[in-house]
């Protein structure tokens, strides 16, 4: 799992996850999908949690939205994202 955008400085590694890609509970019902549906998204679920463990590690934070808070609520993802980098000393405004 690569991160969507990262900030390399400030160590901030930010995802934007797709909601059934991801197993987001109100897009994606393992009980109706089929066996292949069901193990494709464990795996990614499996490789999100194992990207997060190993970047911060490495000393990243890691910031994860889902696809449908990007587009519905920019603003507040923005926030959350230069709260992130402000934890990490960015100082910068916009």
């Amino acid at each position: 799992g690569k991160p969507d955008v990262a900030f390399t400085r400030w160590r901030v590694a930010v995802f934007v996850d797709g909601a059934f890609w991801h197993g987001h509970p109100d897009h994606f019902n393992p009980s109706t999908a089929s066996s292949y549906w069901r193990e494709k998204i464990t795996r990614t679920q499996q490789r999100d949690r194992a990207a997060d463990a190993a970047l911060s590690e490495l000393g990243w934070s890691v910031v994860r939205f889902w696809d449908f808070d990007m587009k519905s609520k920019p603003g507040e993802c923005l926030e959350i994202g230069l709260e992130a980098l402000r934890r990490r000393g960015w100082t910068r405004t916009l």
